[in-house]
């Protein structure tokens, strides 16, 4: 029988359970290093075959990176696949306890997902959600602006708010060259990829290339294009139900946006990308659904180049 350890993580605490034989022992440790180390030695005091924990947001990066300098690779779960998991072992309430051993029987009779490490992707995620904050500030900013001249004649409060706008501007345009220079350092197959597709651009590769360099090369293209959200879904139920085929969206809203800005530029600039999309318009497809079938192109043609350049083939 396995010994198992599924871990709770929060801000302060850790709660384990270690599953011995199906019987749950329960402990309660600081997330600090002290309690990272009580956890290390508890997995090799009781011969612990599987470790995980939920992926909790920066909670778990901590024990995530001292576990695998330690040479132990867990099981990052998603909330989603515990949660509704949780719903199949009839535990009653909500405490940290009964999570972390919902956790330990879904390591036990869960669908696991074998560990991968995203070092690229961890050290740009701070940068694109400070860029995704300032757009975002800079847009609600504007439509204040415009509220203001509609219904009032403030000149003043809208002096200062465009003032606030072009700081914004310049901070944005600061940060974004900073990822693309720590992009060409990190990743300089960035470079080459630029060159070769036109139509892509260095603020398309600083939302696609770190989430793609670490770990494309396990997973399909269809697999890659529903990471970003360009798989289609359908609602089909019986004979009354059969709603339109759609995209899941279910990627990053940036790197949706860039794709599709770049598949625009792309129509224009490339010819291989211009023939497919006027084909498609001649079949008689919509100009969106052939705009997103170059946006799907692009994405591979990018994964493609990657790797070659890498050298490390995607999975068939």
């Amino acid at each position: 029988m396995k010994n198992l350890l599924g871990i709770d993580v929060s801000k302060d605490t850790l709660d384990v359970c270690l599953l011995i034989s199906n019987e749950p022992y329960y402990h309660k440790f600081q997330n600090d290093e002290d309690g990272f180390f009580n956890i290390l030695s508890m997995f090799h005091n009781f011969k612990i075959s599987a470790l995980g924990f939920e992926s909790t947001g920066n909670y778990h990066k901590k024990l995530e990176k001292y576990l695998f300098n330690n040479g132990i690779k867990p099981y990052i779960l998603r909330p989603l696949s515990v949660s509704n998991f949780r719903k199949s072992l009839n535990v009653h309430g909500k405490t940290d306890k009964s999570d972390s051993y919902s956790i330990a029987r879904f390591l036990k009779d869960g669908d696991l997902i074998d560990y991968l490490s995203y070092p690229i992707r961890d050290t740009f995620k701070p940068i694109l959600s400070s860029l995704n904050l300032l757009s975002k500030q800079i847009r609600q900013t504007k439509n204040i602006i415009h509220s203001i001249e509609l219904l009032s004649s403030d000149n003043f409060l809208v002096s200062e708010l465009n003032s606030v706008v072009v700081g914004l501007t310049l901070k944005k345009d600061i940060l974004e060259q900073y990822a693309i220079t720590l992009l060409i350092e990190h990743c300089p197959e960035s470079v080459m990829i630029k060159r070769d597709i036109k139509g892509v651009g260095d603020k398309l590769l600083i939302y696609l290339i770190p989430y793609l360099y670490d770990n494309f090369d396990k997973f399909t293209l269809k697999q890659i294009n529903a990471f970003f959200g360009l798989n289609p879904i359908l609602f089909q139920s019986g004979t009354s139900v059969n709603k339109k085929e759609r995209l899941s969206k279910k990627g990053d809203t940036q790197s949706m946006t860039h794709l599709y800005m770049s598949s625009v530029s792309a129509v224009r600039t490339n010819d291989i990308l211009r023939a497919k999309y006027l084909k498609l318009k001649a079949n008689g497809k919509p100009s969106k659904v052939a705009l997103v079938a170059v946006m799907s192109h692009l994405l591979r043609a990018i994964v493609i180049k990657l790797s070659y350049y890498t050298k490390r083939d995607f999975k068939k």
